[in-house]
């Protein structure tokens, strides 16, 4: 475990390195800031092994370590050392993401016995509902939205936009986990993890809706 005296140093050099190659946008600067971030999520990865601890039991626990990698990625990319400590940032980024997570497997079961003994209850309202698909406006707008993520995912490297399209299942297929990606391009986890968030980025500051 670091010390806050560590962890912020750790903090800080990132921001500097981001700051430079932001500036500079030089191949060099960009090494050195990828190197700096490995360190960091080595240093720091313990946090999500303490926040996914308590989930051990659950049958999606490795999911949600990735999720915590993710999490954990996400909030050093966007960490301000304007807005307090670095640990505190970290504890907001990740436990939220996990939390999160952890609660869309999360399901009630009724005994079967029990739920023939519950009625259903009467609605003495019919809702109203709208048919998106016959409506103009709702096609445009998703048809604006398709359009935008073609176009910056165009301008993702050739690695990127694979990875990309097999988080999500842009191609059609399922999304696939980070494990399973790694294992299909035969790419460590660190890697892959720099990967999408290089490819999250590039997108973040292209995306035009």
């Amino acid at each position: 475990m670091l010390t806050e005296k560590e962890g912020q140093f750790l903090a800080y050099r990132l921001v500097e390195l981001r700051r430079a190659f932001e500036e500079t946008k030089n191949v060099k600067d960009k090494r050195l800031l990828d190197c700096h971030l490995n360190v960091c999520v080595e240093k720091f990865k313990y946090i999500i092994i303490t926040k996914t601890s308590k989930y051990k039991s659950f049958h999606n626990y490795e999911d949600l370590n990735q999720e915590g990698f993710v999490a954990l990625m996400m909030a050093l990319e966007n960490y301000d050392s304007s807005k307090g400590s670095i640990f505190w940032w970290l504890h907001k980024y990740i436990d939220t993401r996990i939390a999160r997570n952890a609660n869309l497997h999360t399901t009630i079961r009724i005994p079967l016995k029990k739920a023939k003994l519950m009625p259903p209850k009467k609605e003495f309202m019919i809702p109203t509902m709208i048919e998106n698909n016959l409506c103009p406006d709702v096609e445009l707008e998703k048809n604006q939205v398709i359009y935008a993520i073609k176009n910056v995912i165009s301008k993702l490297t050739f690695d990127q936009q694979e990875i990309i399209n097999m988080v999500y299942g842009l191609d059609g297929s399922k999304p696939m986990s980070v494990n399973k990606i790694c294992k299909k391009i035969g790419k460590t986890r660190q890697k892959c993890l720099i990967e999408i968030n290089s490819a999250f980025h590039t997108m973040k500051s292209n995306i035009k809706i």
